[in-house]
């Protein structure tokens, strides 16, 4: 047995194949392919660097795994490949990636714990009972155990169901000549030599061959080989005897050596042997007598020494022709029929088969009739598993045939007659659902062609005639209701395209005519209220096309002339023009204005030929605007008034380089690079208090690379793009930059998993995902436990969740797979947690969520997902705080704060959420006591008491930066605050007439950082919050106006995270429990 591990090499691993980076764009196949290379290149520590890029989201993170577990096993990184490959095992996802077990069971196969690495090579093989690699493994296990009988038996497996696994017939061959069988070694070792003559064994095998067979491989052993047949007395006996190496013997090469005159000798006693059922018999006999029936094995004597050219010289090399003649005439036209002949159950059914290769690997199996494919055959992936039942006749597709996922789920279904697609085709998805039935006629789709959702529910349905549209296109939403509906003929559009929402109301209305839009073409909000309209007459816009705000005020307008524009308006959501452009006949930019808020113009591009030439820079105190020349180094632009708010450099009248564009209160509003005008490179954004807003990167004006989001100066989201498309992995924190989301997108849809996470860690719960739609998903408790797992395949009709021990109890309709209809949520004590409706997955009509003592807490319309008509807020104990007027998910109207008392505490107005006009405050009484003078978003004055206690002090803000105080007529102070660069910074403070505070918080850039309190009348706290950065944070507190406690609550990043203590009389009555926003316990 040593000297068989010392003629092998055993094959541990089967390999076929600070700052962040803004500019990478996430590929898991290009990250593999580079890992690979590195690791080819023996560069294991990069290599594992570019592994671990590959997120645990992605669909490849365990191919990534098996790949850096190769790395860290070749680094010779010893405790750290055993604690990762442990760590693998132990988390259960080696079934999803059974390459893994390989590595693991080799690795204690090399660690002599053999039993160990039996037991996971025991459990791999239910994955990878047709893995030829895996088994090989498998049986190198054996060897090393002393157990070479089971070696031998998955050998053997292997040769039968893989044909071209050259390491198998070395090795057992070898194994047969160590235990005495010289046919059988012989066999086994000349089918190595004739599939791999250049292999790494081939001189190996050569050399075992070369031995005298009477002098060698005399050891027997209970080892079988063969349970019948294979009865090779009569030229065992004659190889025994040595008598192929007798001077009379006629050697048929030109090389005259002992392996030549031995092979020939169990070569040409094939051609007499009576044949039986045994393994080597019926496996290597055929392709052997086959060759000797066609004089080939002259040519074969040379064609299995190539390995040896440099030690046989010209003795090799002089028959170069007859080793390629070799090659074209046997090997190319009739080893592999027979060599790859096999008697195999098929379906259930012996037959005789041929195993078929793609990239030299079994992917058909099935019988062939004169060299052509005829009947059913098995269609396998790469780890010989089935893939597909595939049918054939006279060697094309013919019938009925299947296609399976390595999972073994059925994933399509279609009819072929000659070669062509007819009948019915049917796609499913992994969950097992119909995705798609279509209907073909000689290779062309033919009849009705209908999809489906992945949870139930038609999507689309078409009819076709000779590969073409015909008829009504109907689409549905997963509800049930109507989505589109466009009509066909003869594979053009034509006649109306109405599309709608999923309350069902009109969205969209076109005309069509042969698959040219002709006439007039609307948007709306509601199926009421006008999006966009425009009018086209055989494809080309006319006249104007317009688009409104959500509040119906003008958004951009555009002119066109026989299908060209002329002239394109944006505006302000309060009507004012923002920009203006004008164009030539032939369309191509002459002039870009620019205007401020007031409508004065501050800036004019001019151009020649669609190419910028210079600039005109408007002034208040010029009475002609000045040129500016592209030339100028930093080129500028100003506002009206003179303020920067553009700079860089042109260079051939394009951007280039780096640009700033600032607000007009001076703070950074974009950082952007540009190469020859495109964006290319980083892009900065910035909210107009300061804040980061996001980090992106373009390439050639396409976002592509990572995507960064921030709230409040704080990491929230991360993103990657691929061409102006998510793609790859994303993330959402909490605001302590613990992970709170992690998925994948493809496409810009999300796919496979999606992970929440508890704020310690812990997941609280896991979806699944494709193409967007949400296939099933498990809940975990704090304890990492999973609580229930629903699956929303084909589910419609009422159902009751119960979460967290019984703690919280949803009631809720779907309609195939999807919220739709009443949702309600309640605590065990049947106190209201939320209380809403659905309509195809989205909000719609009253939505209310109740706080922990079981008072309104947010009370909402929503029109189609968003929130549309007033919004109100209310505090812990249930007093309104808050107001605000919503169109279509956009802030449009009046927003009111109020106090404890009902009284307001401010108010203003916004329009597509830029606050417009004045910001009026009060005090608890209701007097109001400062305006501030709004003009989009941008503060421009405040109003404070006068002498005699009017509202009619005006004071001009400049540049947008105020330190703002009102008094009383008795000369208390009656609010103070502090503007910087427009933002709320530092105390916020209002009195009542007697110098008592009334209310009080603390700002960094209007971001709430700190305590807010409101005051009773009697100067007792009503309230006193904590924020760390516009977040809840810490314990929140409500008193009664006699001081005693009514409610304690405990935030972390901003949500209920603790005990809240609800008192009454100032007593504790109940604890509610909270974590991470979800109630998990109540005592009493």
């Amino acid at each position: 047995m040593k000297k068989i591990l010392l003629a092998i090499i055993l094959v541990s691993f089967a390999k076929t194949y600070s700052q962040t980076n803004y500019a990478f764009v996430y590929n898991n196949d290009s990250i593999l392919k580079k890992g690979v290379s590195l690791h080819d290149a023996k560069k294991y520590d990069e290599a594992i660097k570019e592994y671990e890029k590959i997120s645990k989201t992605d669909p490849k993170f365990l191919n990534a795994q098996y790949e850096k577990a190769l790395s860290l096993k070749q680094s010779d990184k010893k405790e750290e490949f055993k604690s990762f490959i442990e760590d693998l095992y132990s988390k259960n996802v080696m079934p999803e990636y059974p390459e893994l077990y390989t590595v693991y069971a080799n690795f204690l196969s090399d660690e002599k714990e053999y039993d160990k690495s039996e037991k996971i090579f025991k459990e791999g093989e239910k994955y990878l009972p047709n893995s030829s690699s895996f088994l090989y493994n498998f049986a190198i296990l054996y060897v090393r155990k002393g157990d070479t009988q089971k070696s031998v038996d998955i050998l053997e497996r292997i040769i039968t169901n893989n044909p071209n696994h050259p390491s198998s017939h070395f090795f057992l061959g070898t194994i047969a000549l160590e235990n005495g069988k010289i046919t059988e070694g012989t066999l086994a070792l000349m089918s190595y030599l004739v599939i791999a003559p250049t292999g790494p064994y081939a001189e190996a095998a050569i050399l075992k061959l070369n031995a005298k067979y009477g002098q060698n491989y005399l050891d027997e052993s209970k080892v079988v080989f063969s349970k019948t047949g294979d009865n090779f007395e009569e030229i065992e006996t004659i190889l025994r005897n040595q008598l192929p190496l007798n001077s009379a013997y006629k050697v048929k090469s030109s090389i005259d050596d002992v392996i030549i005159r031995q092979v020939q000798a169990v070569a040409e006693y094939t051609l007499e042997h009576k044949m039986g059922d045994g393994f080597f018999e019926t496996i290597y006999i055929p392709w052997v007598k086959t060759m000797m029936e066609e004089n080939q094995f002259e040519g074969f004597s040379y064609y299995m020494l190539v390995s040896m050219e440099e030690k046989l010289g010209k003795a090799l090399t002089k028959n170069v022709k007859k080793i390629t003649s070799f090659n074209e005439n046997f090997i190319t036209k009739s080893f592999w029929p027979k060599y790859a002949k096999r008697n195999l159950d098929i379906f259930g059914k012996q037959e005789d088969v041929v195993i078929t290769l793609q990239n030299g690997r079994p992917y058909l199996i099935g019988p062939q009739i004169n060299g052509k494919s005829e009947g059913k055959y098995k269609y396998l992936n790469s780890d010989g598993n089935l893939n597909g039942e595939i049918n054939f006749k006279n060697n094309l597709l013919d019938g009925h045939q299947k296609y399976y996922d390595p999972k073994g789920n059925l994933i399509e279904e279609k009819n072929f007659v000659n070669g062509k697609l007819d009948g019915t085709r049917t796609t499913y998805y992994k969950n097992g659902s119909i995705d798609l039935v279509e209907n073909y006629k000689d290779d062309l789709l033919d009849g009705i062609c209908t999809s489906y959702y992945p949870n139930g529910g038609k999507n689309c349905e078409i009819s076709f005639v000779n590969g073409k549209r015909n008829g009504k296109l109907i689409c549905s939403y997963q509800n049930g209701g109507k989505k589109t509906e466009t009509n066909y003929e003869n594979g053009k559009l034509n006649g109306n395209y109405l599309e709608y929402n999923e309350a069902g109301d009109l969205k969209e209305t076109a005309n069509y005519t042969n698959d040219v839009v002709d006439g007039k073409s609307i948007e709306y909000y509601d199926g009421k209220v006008v999006k966009n309209e425009v009018t086209y007459k055989n494809g080309d816009l006319q006249d104007t096309y317009k688009s409104y705000y959500s509040n119906k005020t003008i958004e951009r307008e555009s002119t066109f002339l026989s299908g060209k524009i002329t002239k394109l308006n944006d505006y302000f959501p309060n009507g004012k023009k923002s920009t203006e452009l004008t164009y030539d006949q032939k369309g191509l930019v002459e002039a870009y204005n620019y205007f401020d808020i007031n409508g004065n113009k501050y800036y004019e591009e001019k151009y020649k030929s669609g190419e910028l030439k210079y600039g005109l820079q408007y002034s208040d105190k010029n009475a002609k605007p000045k040129e500016i020349s592209l030339s100028q180094k930093p080129f500028e632009i100003k506002t009206y008034e003179g303020k920067v708010i553009a700079y860089g450099n042109y260079e051939k009248g394009n951007k280039n380089g780096e640009w700033n564009y600032n607000f007009r209160s001076g703070s950074p509003k974009t950082k952007e690079f540009y190469t020859r005008g495109k964006l290319h490179g980083l892009y900065t954004s910035y909210n107009q208090n300061g804040n980061l807003d996001n980090i992106r990167n373009y390439a050639n004006d396409t976002i592509n690379g990572t995507f960064e989001v921030y709230e409040d100066n704080k990491l929230n989201r991360t993103f990657y793009y691929q061409n102006n498309t998510q793609n790859g992995p994303f993330k959402s924190f909490y605001p302590d930059g613990t992970t709170s989301i992690e998925g994948y997108f493809v496409n810009g849809d999300l796919n496979f998993k999606k992970y929440s996470y508890y704020q310690n860690g812990t997941i609280s719960s896991i979806e699944n995902y494709v193409d967007g739609y949400l296939l099933n998903k498990e809940y975990y408790n704090l304890k990492g436990i999973k609580e229930n797992d629903i699956d929303y395949k084909n589910k419609t009709g009422k159902f009751v969740l119960s979460r967290n021990n019984g703690t919280i109890i949803q009631d809720y309709n779907l309609k195939n797979g999807i919220f739709n209809g009443a949702y309600t949520a309640k605590d065990k004590l049947n106190t209201p947690i939320t209380t809403a409706e659905y309509v195809n997955g989205k909000l719609h009509n009253a939505y209310k969520s109740y706080g922990p003592t079981g008072s309104i807490y947010t009370e909402s319309t929503y029109y189609n997902g968003d929130r549309n008509g007033i919004s109100k807020q209310y505090d812990l104990v249930g007093n309104l705080r808050l107001t605000t007027e919503y169109t279509f998910g956009d802030e449009n109207g009046k927003t009111i704060r109020y106090y404890h008392n009902k009284t307001k505490l401010s108010e203003y107005n916004e329009l597509d959420g830029l606050t417009e006009g004045e910001h009026i405050y009060y005090n608890q009484k209701g007097e109001p006591i400062l305006a501030i003078g709004y003009t989009n978003n941008q503060p421009t004055y405040y109003t404070r008491k006068s002498k005699t206690g009017e509202l009619n002090d005006k004071v001009i803000i400049e540049n947008e930066t105020a330190q703002v105080s009102s008094y009383y007529p008795n000369g208390k102070v009656a609010i103070q605050l502090n503007l910087l660069k427009g933002n709320l910074d530092g105390k916020f403070v209002i009195y009542n007439a007697e110098s008592k505070p009334e209310y009080e918080s603390m700002y960094k850039n209007s971001i709430l950082d700190g305590d807010r309190i409101e005051y009773y009348a009697n100067g007792k706290i009503y309230k006193k919050e904590h924020f760390v950065k516009n977040d809840f944070e810490g314990n929140q507190e409500y008193y009664k106006e006699d001081g005693k406690p009514w409610l304690i609550s405990a935030y972390k990043n901003g949500e209920f995270h603790g005990n809240t203590l609800i008192y009454k009389e100032g007593k504790l009555i109940l604890t509610k429990k909270y974590d991470s926003d979800e109630l998990v316990n109540i005592t009493k």
